[in-house]
């Protein structure tokens, strides 16, 4: 199934979520035009093992709630937000960076959203780079990068002004997403094209720099690729283990901390396959829960660190744990 076939759907069940950027991204942030000069907003430092972990915030976003239950009735996301006394009507979200410290490698999953700018919104992205700063690392110190999938806030940070960000880094993607996402944009103005185009832009000074992996290959001894299909049709989850400790990060399984671990089967507006990503949810939670892992969500609010429950009824709990 084709990503335009599945969001012309969505776009039907979302309504104007889809059909135009602006309707979507109504307060979304942006970089400033011209570089990632913003300053560092938050860090956390924590060890997982021998490997020393680093969370860096890297921007603040506001979305309709209607995009978290695409495939439920109007006001369903609203009345569930309003049971834990969250704002509705839009919801504040977050990213962030992770570093990954472990031997001699420096590596960094997934890259925020760098200096990308978006119609109608205000800068707040692109903190990674004073993140890394705080924490005395330079781009050029990045050993690894892990792109886990296509999505602009993902590999914004990839590169800027037509040159890679991280010079000296080997570069990791997915196959079907690196295809996909440097495929030519389609001519409709939708966000779905709007996004491909974006990430034309940034993948285009590293593309020769990729190697492509597939479910269970290591980027460095681990940290491995975890298949996780649905968010987009080649979505990847991060496994880390070091000694007797391992973290799962889920990175966009679940892209808010209450609707896709209460609701697993409520839909996001712009995910690829919807059934593929219940599946993902299910069985990344699943695992959480059974291995008791520590998990992580790219999204989740800051640090974004916690543990998965099971409920009565077979829903799920993320709750927060500190890592300090």
């Amino acid at each position: 199934m084709s990503y335009l076939t599945v969001n012309r759907r969505k776009a039907l069940l979302g309504g104007a979520l889809l059909a135009a950027a602006p309707a979507l991204l109504a307060g979304t942030t942006a970089a400033r035009a011209g570089g990632t000069d913003l300053p560092m907003r938050a860090v956390a430092r924590f060890s997982l093992g021998d490997m020393r972990l680093t969370v860096i915030d890297d921007l603040l976003f506001t979305v309709p709630t209607a995009i978290f239950g695409a495939n439920q009735p109007a006001g369903s996301v609203d009345k569930l937000f309003a049971k834990y006394g969250l704002p509705q009507e839009f919801a504040n979200m977050q990213a962030q960076v992770l570093l990954v410290e472990t031997g001699d490698a420096k590596v960094l999953i997934d890259t925020g959203m760098g200096d990308i700018t978006l119609p109608d919104s205000t800068p707040d992205n692109g903190r990674l780079f004073a993140g890394l700063k705080a924490v005395g690392v330079a781009p050029e110190d990045i050993t690894h990068v892990f792109l886990t999938h296509g999505h602009y806030d993902h590999l914004g940070g990839v590169s800027q002004n037509g040159k890679p960000c991280f010079p000296n880094a080997a570069h990791f993607m997915p196959e079907s997403e690196l295809a996909y996402w440097t495929a030519a944009p389609g001519t409709e103005a939708n966000f779905e094209n709007l996004m491909i185009g974006y990430a034309n832009d940034k993948l285009a000074p590293v593309k020769d720099m990729i190697k492509t992996v597939k479910d269970g290959d290591e980027i460095v001894p681990g940290i491995t690729a975890i298949a996780a299909p649905g968010h987009t049709l080649g979505h990847m989850a991060v496994m880390l283990t070091s000694g007797d400790e391992s973290l799962l990060h889920m990175i966009d399984t679940s892209v808010h901390y209450i609707v896709g671990t209460n609701e697993p089967t409520w839909a996001l507006g712009i995910e690829h396959d919807p059934e593929a990503a219940v599946a993902t949810r299910r069985k990344l939670f699943g695992r959480a829960v059974e291995e008791n892992l520590l998990v992580a969500g790219y999204h989740f609010p800051f640090p974004g660190i916690g543990r998965m429950s099971q409920k009565e009824d077979g829903t799920y709990l993320y709750t927060p744990v500190s890592v300090a």
